[in-house]
């Protein structure tokens, strides 16, 4: 599917875009055996377009796979793959690494998450080559969003809603588990004393 007038997208790098209509969730969930060391999913790259006001014909996409790092402000593509799209650059960016830093050229480009959860207009900053995936998001793709990451049973789960609906609180909802039952007028349980309505009732 590609990246045509939809209600979920969000532009980065003229800030927010005013929504043609209201925006619907859409979201993704992966799921894998073990504890995993890194997340990386599917994502399809093109050259940045308004999906209201798309070209014809759209520009070509190229699906690769993309590490979600959250220790990375910013998002980036391979080298590799910005000469693929055939992109021009739109300035140059000091990217610092393990081998020092380097003068990087950065680019306008539209992805595409799982579920197709389009983000329009990342500035994305040219990386060298990438063994395993061609995109980096970092937290200026992830930060639009609800995201999280849960190890239960030995399994690996990641999930991300965007744009963001609800603020998770995992301290209210084990507090919601541990007084159910709990009256309001009743002691509440950590033993403070306090009227559970006081204390700790959400």
């Amino acid at each position: 599917m590609n990246l045509v007038p939809g209600p979920t997208r969000s532009r980065l790098a003229n800030g927010p875009a005013a929504p043609a209509r209201p925006v619907r969730a859409r979201a993704f969930t992966i799921k894998a055996d073990g504890r995993l060391d890194r997340i990386v999913t599917d994502v399809r790259v093109c050259a940045a377009f308004d999906p209201v006001a798309h070209p014809t014909p759209l520009p070509p996409q190229v699906q690769t796979g993309a590490l979600w790092d959250t220790g990375a402000t910013k998002s980036g593509i391979s080298s590799d793959l910005a000469h693929e799209l055939n992109l021009t650059p739109v300035g140059t960016a000091t990217v610092r690494h393990a081998g020092g830093s380097s003068e990087q050229a950065q680019y306008l480009v539209n992805f595409v998450l799982p579920n197709d959860v389009g983000v329009v207009g990342a500035l994305v900053t040219g990386l060298p080559p990438i063994d395993g995936f061609g995109a980096l998001l970092g937290m200026d793709v992830i930060a639009l969003g609800d995201f999280s990451i849960t190890n239960v049973d030995g399994r690996t789960w990641m999930s991300f809603r965007f744009p963001s609906r609800v603020g998770i609180d995992y301290v209210v909802e084990e507090d919601r588990a541990r007084f159910a039952g709990v009256r309001a007028n009743d002691p509440c349980l950590c033993g403070s004393g306090k009227k559970f309505k006081k204390c700790h009732r959400p």
